[in-house]
């Protein structure tokens, strides 16, 4: 048998099945009217496994069976119309039965609808016109008018009810968006779970800085969380192929219009790698000075003594001098104390190095050094140059100051500050009255 001959018996033989499927009998009496549908879960098993028969179909033949389906449901319509206008004029014995009779129609219409619309869109893909695709839209949205209008209220209000408790109407919705929103909060509780563990894990390897660490923990956490989101919508029937194409076009024009602040996160993702600084660190960038406070991928906070923020852009600190004060766990502090020319600098420089003996926060080693350093215009400058911890830095900065000013005073030793001595030479008079 020739090929195109085989393949043309496949495609009568499944538009067979599928009329075979979606037919309804029905008889019609003058006086009375009986309807008899076939099981529900045929119609749904053919609506599920439409799509997969219409894959290897021609447009022409799906035409053909989009007409097909067409004519189907005009058959319910009519049918339906008989029982709305026997309904009219039965007693309520008889309309009973009838608005389940129109219910089950009803339900049916809408099960034959679905399976209309799949072969509409699968027509549409294999390059079905425009025009012909327009006519049976046009058609199934005035029959979904139709149906609403001409249905009895009370049995439109009936199967708003079934449709509503109704494991594939409200009912099926109300547990999907109820799983929906268990598998988001799941999805929280997992990226934070991956989150710690991250944390834990990152806090093992030595040398990296806590901004990076803390960057890609929260980079761990939002990608859970997105991804996690984007496979929630994908089991719930969600097509998310669009999104990512969205999402595409979307990064190449957030990226031109934001290029400052992918400036920012490359000098970010520098300073991480390479920790010029970390938190907590004090450290004088861009003529701000301050202790690093917290730093995100596009700017650093940096708080002042006086408690101000500054917040920095990460570009102008990478393309500046950063200078970290605390970086070195030991840090020497350099004092100057000017003295008289006549006081005594064996005994000056004897008071500090008892202040910095005597001080809990001078370190000994490295050995403190005193000593004359200059010999300024009004002054004998001392240098005082004793090491401690990076932490208590200003503590012994301020209180060597202050004891050294009160043991001078005590000692006799003067603290000269810049004076100017002004002589006024008097002149003879009688030169002057010559003069």
């Amino acid at each position: 048998m020739p090929f195109r001959t085989a393949l043309n018996i496949f495609a009568i033989c499944q538009f067979a099945i599928l009329i075979l499927l979606g037919t309804i009998t029905f008889a019609q009496e003058q006086t009375a009217s009986a309807f008899s549908a076939p099981e529900p879960s045929a119609i749904t098993t053919a609506a599920a496994e439409l799509e997969l028969l219409t894959v290897p179909m021609t447009a022409d033949e799906l035409s053909d069976l989009a007409t097909a389906w067409q004519d189907h449901i005009k058959t319910l319509l009519e049918q339906s119309a008989l029982l709305n206008l026997e309904l009219e004029v039965a007693n309520e014995a008889r309309s009973e039965v009838l608005r389940t009779e129109l219910a089950n129609a009803l339900d049916q219409q809408r099960d034959v609808q679905g399976s209309y619309e799949i072969v509409i869109e699968a027509w549409r893909v294999k390059g079905a016109p425009p025009g012909d695709i327009q006519a049976h839209e046009t058609y199934l949205n005035a029959l979904r008018l139709e149906a609403v209008r001409t249905t009895d209220a009370k049995t439109l209000f009936q199967f708003v009810i079934d449709w509503l408790t109704s494991s594939e109407g409200g009912l099926g919705l109300l547990l999907k968006i109820a799983g929906f929103l268990l598998a988001l909060w799941g999805m929280y509780f997992a990226a934070r779970i991956l989150r710690r563990a991250a944390g834990r894990g990152l806090s093992r390897i030595p040398n990296l800085s806590r901004l990076l660490q803390r960057f890609i923990v929260n980079a761990v956490y939002w990608a859970t969380f997105v991804l996690g989101i984007l496979v929630i919508l994908a089991v719930f029937g969600v097509n998310v192929t669009p999104l990512f194409a969205v999402f595409g076009g979307l990064s190449f024009i957030i990226g031109f219009a934001l290029q400052d602040t992918l400036g920012n996160l490359a000098s970010g993702l520098m300073i991480m790698i390479l920790k010029p600084f970390d938190t907590g660190d004090y450290i004088e960038i861009s003529g701000a000075s301050g202790f690093v406070d917290e730093m995100s991928i596009v700017s650093t906070q940096i708080r002042t003594f006086d408690n101000q923020v500054i917040v920095v852009p990460n570009s102008k600190i990478w393309g500046d001098v950063i200078t970290n004060v605390s970086v070195s766990p030991e840090r020497r502090i350099d004092l100057v104390f000017g003295i008289g020319y006549s006081d005594n600098t064996a005994l000056a420089i004897e008071v500090l190095k008892e202040l910095v003996a005597a001080h809990p926060k001078c370190l000994k080693d490295p050995t403190p050094e005193i000593f004359v350093g200059e010999l300024g215009e009004s002054s004998v400058n001392i240098f005082c140059r004793p090491w401690s911890k990076s932490d208590d830095y200003w503590i012994v900065y301020w209180d060597l100051t202050g004891q050294a000013k009160a043991r001078f005073d005590a000692e006799g030793i003067s603290i000269p500050f810049p004076q100017r001595d002004v002589h006024l030479i008097q002149e003879d008079k009688g030169a002057l009255d010559g003069a």
